[in-house]
């Protein structure tokens, strides 16, 4: 099974759903084509599991360099998660979208997710960078679903041209590449760079693919879109954007800065300074946040720091020649990284259980619905004791490997700063999901409906995937570190 065989799955889905939106539109036929999204999509995650490893030519006889897929272990545990997403934010859709209607909506959806899917698999930055543009189109046109409000129309704009300028920045450091190497292809470009050495010139790319890539995951300062898109976006869109739109380019960056590019001297501190400076302001906001959704939105924001700490300590530990803290240190990153994923994603979808029935984003109306809607609030309660890392949860351990890989070697100070900024900021993060966690099942709280079966069921899938990560963790964390260690090329 290769990967093309997944994106040709996800674009004839897509082409399928726009048939069917016509076909609803004149049998009057309701989630015709959300039902066919969610078959393809369905199809091509059980298909994701018999992948096989290699990489695959898009275009084979071209004339020209063409581009290239690669599966690995990681990408293709990455790619089966990222799609059980894609599919709970699907089936959730099918009630929470039924007043406003899905006209184009579950096409753009499935489009979305073979632009991510492809972006994931991607042996090239010309082809990443294509694949991109085709999911920020997509989730540009999603997030701004809206587009009759304000704050949809806004938020969209500001999303697309975030992800404009991170995708160009990544292109030009790409072209730079090209003219010094002749190619865009990861392999080619390992093979070509590990010759030609350090130089400023590679410095200037790192920092380029850095901040390109740092836009589209939301690292601050470039991370000003993700609290507008958040809210302003349909709530199973929220999911997406912070369990899989995040976390593409993460995965990306690793893959660059560990496996392609030549070591270059203040990376490290780079990484662990707006890791830590990106936990630090996205805890910080969140503490003051009145709308739910916002103050999701800022807590992925401090996860994407804790992310970055660790991708950090992995390159700093690498360049010592630790393999095995550098492995411990990445697997924590990727640990962390499909926690947050499925937990963010679970607790997104809960809360627009609640935002549904009392049509208001506010702390202060949503307050209490955990007693009002049981089932909701005992969901929700899963992925908040998983972002909090609280023991025996499975969001322990990435949190817990991270620390160990920056703990490597504390006679340096800026490992040092950012450990203490890291554990000041964990300790914060499990405060204020307790303090969501209070909100949700405190006294007050208006009289709600139970959200219905058909948003319930993606949810509770979610969080079977929590619970069996928490009482299985060596699973979880045993597998990425096999994909890890593949990434790595370490024994």
């Amino acid at each position: 099974m290769n990967p093309q065989s997944l994106l040709l799955i996800l674009a004839s889905t897509g082409v399928v759903t726009i048939v069917a939106g016509f076909l609803e539109e004149r049998f009057k036929r309701r989630n015709l084509s959300g039902h066919l999204a969610f078959a393809g999509t369905a199809l091509a995650f059980a298909l994701s599991f018999k992948l096989e490893p290699g990489t695959y030519n898009l275009a084979p006889g071209a004339p020209l360099p063409a581009a290239e897929l690669r599966v690995d272990p990681l990408s293709k545990f990455l790619g089966a998660l990222f799609l059980a997403v894609f599919l709970a934010a699907i089936a959730h859709s099918f009630s929470y979208m039924r007043e406003e209607g899905d006209s184009g909506y579950y096409t753009l959806t499935v489009l979305m997710a073979s632009g991510l899917v492809g972006a994931l698999f991607s042996n090239d930055l010309f082809t990443f960078f294509c694949f991109w543009e085709l999911a920020s189109v997509s989730g540009y046109a999603l997030v701004g679903y809206r587009w009759w409000y304000w704050e949809p129309a806004e938020a969209a704009f500001k999303y697309l041209l975030a992800c404009t300028v991170g995708a160009l920045t990544t292109l030009y450091a790409a072209s730079l590449l090209y003219g010094v190497a002749g190619t865009t292809n990861l392999d080619a470009l390992r093979t070509a760079l590990s010759q030609v050495g350090g130089s400023r010139a590679f410095a200037a790319v790192t920092a380029l693919l850095i901040v390109g890539l740092g836009t589209t995951a939301a690292v601050v300062p470039f991370h000003t879109w993700l609290p507008d898109a958040h809210p302003a976006a349909p709530s199973p869109i929220s999911a997406v954007l912070s369990g899989v739109v995040v976390n593409v380019p993460l995965y990306m960056l690793a893959r660059l800065l560990l496996t392609v590019l030549p070591r270059e001297t203040g990376v490290s501190y780079a990484l662990l300074a707006l890791g830590s400076l990106s936990s630090i302001v996205g805890n910080a906001a969140a503490l003051v946040q009145l709308d739910a959704k916002r103050f999701l939105a800022y807590s992925t924001i401090a996860n994407v720091g804790y992310m970055l700490v660790g991708l950090g300590a992995c390159y700093r530990a690498e360049a010592a020649g630790a393999a095995g803290v550098a492995v411990d240190a990445l697997t924590g990153v990727f640990v962390q990284l499909v926690n947050h994923a499925v937990s963010k994603s679970l607790l997104f979808l809960c809360v627009g259980n609640a935002v549904r029935e009392t049509g208001s984003r506010l702390f202060t109306s949503l307050e209490g619905y955990g007693r009002r809607m049981p089932a909701t609030g005992a969901l929700s309660l899963v992925a908040l004791l998983n972002l909090a890392g609280i023991p025996p949860a499975a969001g322990y351990y990435g949190k817990a490997l991270i620390t160990a890989g920056l703990a490597y070697n504390l006679q340096d100070p800026a490992a040092l700063a950012a450990l203490a900024a890291l554990e000041a900021n964990f300790a914060l993060a499990a405060g204020y999901y307790a303090y969501f966690a209070f909100r949700a099942f405190r006294e007050r709280g208006r009289a709600l409906r139970e959200a219905p079966l058909s948003m319930l069921a993606p949810e509770a899938a979610l969080a079977a995937f929590v619970a069996a990560s928490s009482v299985y963790p060596s699973l979880l964390v045993e597998g990425v570190r096999a994909g890890v260690k593949a990434l790595l090329g370490s024994p």
